[in-house]
């Protein structure tokens, strides 16, 4: 194994056609192989249980974090569902001064190549509360990269916001948020530089009620490598972007799928 697959995805709970978007998604991460899901937004309880079902189609097993144990159609939160060793797991909570239920959960995953530091989180999705998601980012930029082992740490998730954003613009070292500062890259935007990305599209029937369409939420990012280390990201795109034939979508988000290199890069390799 010389590199590791990963699919983030925001799997909108319970909402729509929960049992039709179920056997599309699946279907698709089934189709993609990856080591490991991301998952913002999934729901386990007993009538529903998301996260087992995507655990069952890759043959691995999970860490579910729990962010809302009320909601209304289940216990919904973050999960990490992998088919490599789970080490460990901790948990972050993001709530905001308005009591938004916001988390994040990281794992340590075993790889032949050394431990890898893999966390995902949800960030609030309110356009005007970029201030608590500036406040949640440094939270969990520090969580994230904290006691990070051998390989590249790596962030996935739904930040609920743009690249253009302080966020993201924080995450790749563009500028600084409250006098602090770092680096990751955006797998995403390293393999098409050039390509818009969108992961809330106006393609999806599910995402059309939004005025706010055709923009870019979800990443995968990998922490800082050496030129002659581990991490380099072999390849991205959005995936989850196509309907059945009955043109029901896995979810109102689209997903990112990553390969990121577990080894010294071959020369094309960044």
């Amino acid at each position: 194994m010389r590199s590791v697959r990963i699919v983030t995805l925001n799997v909108w709970g319970s909402n729509g056609p929960v049992e039709r978007r179920m056997q599309e998604i699946v279907r698709q991460v089934a189709a993609l192989e990856p080591h490991v899901v991301t998952l913002q937004e999934a729901v386990q309880c007993e009538r529903l249980r998301q996260v087992d079902a995507i655990a069952q189609a890759i043959g691995g097993k999970a860490r579910f974090s729990v962010v809302d144990p009320d909601s209304p159609g289940g216990a919904i939160g973050n999960a990490v569902v992998t088919t490599l060793p789970i080490l460990g797991s901790r948990e972050l909570k993001l709530s905001t001064r308005l009591g938004d239920l916001r988390a994040a959960v990281r794992c340590e995953l075993e790889t032949e190549h050394g431990n890898l530091s893999l966390t995902t989180a949800h960030l609030t999705f309110e356009l005007e509360r970029s201030h608590d998601r500036e406040e949640q980012i440094l939270l969990l930029d520090e969580f994230a990269r904290r006691d990070a082992g051998p390989l590249p740490p790596i962030l996935t998730g739904d930040l609920n916001c743009t690249p253009d954003s302080d966020v993201v613009r924080f995450l790749t070292g563009k500028r600084s948020i409250a006098g602090h500062g770092t680096y990751w890259r955006d797998a995403f935007h390293r393999r098409h530089p050039d390509s818009n990305g969108y992961t809330w599209s106006a393609r999806n029937r599910f995402a059309r009620r939004s005025v706010e369409r055709n923009r870019r939420l979800d990443y995968v990012f990998v922490g800082p490598m050496r030129d002659d280390g581990p991490g380099a990201i072999r390849h991205a795109r959005v995936v989850f972007d196509l309907p059945g034939l009955d043109d029901v979508y896995a979810s109102d988000h689209f997903g990112v799928f990553a390969d990121i290199s577990l080894v010294a890069p071959e020369p094309w390799d960044t």
